[in-house]
């Protein structure tokens, strides 16, 4: 993913071992959790970091802490949090309405 600046923007996925493990092999930046509390610890670090462009977070976990990852959407505009389909439950995904928190515009 390009950068700003000319540095390269990382994905991170933050999830299940497992799904870690798959999004390892596609070249994504793992970071392997067990559970909710843990993969919002996992986070904060991760928002700080200059080369993280989109965190991925397992729907699975994330989906228990939704309104955590909302107020730490509404506080930064990057890297851009998405939730992505975990093992158990699909996730619902509607990136126009996250793009249109994080930026202050309707889409």
């Amino acid at each position: 993913m390009s950068g700003y600046g000319g540095f390269q923007m990382r994905i991170i996925f933050v999830g299940s071992t497992l799904l870690a493990d798959g999004y390892r092999m596609a070249g994504v930046e793992p970071v392997p959790v067990a559970t909710p509390d843990e993969m919002l610890s996992e986070i904060q670090p991760l928002l700080r970091r200059e080369d993280a462009g989109i965190i991925l977070l397992d729907y699975d976990f994330s989906s228990k802490i939704k309104g955590d990852l909302d107020k730490l959407r509404s506080k930064r505009a990057m890297p851009i949090l998405v939730e992505v389909p975990g093992r158990h439950l699909s996730a619902e995904v509607d990136l126009k309405s996250t793009l249109s928190k994080i930026m202050g515009v309707k889409m």
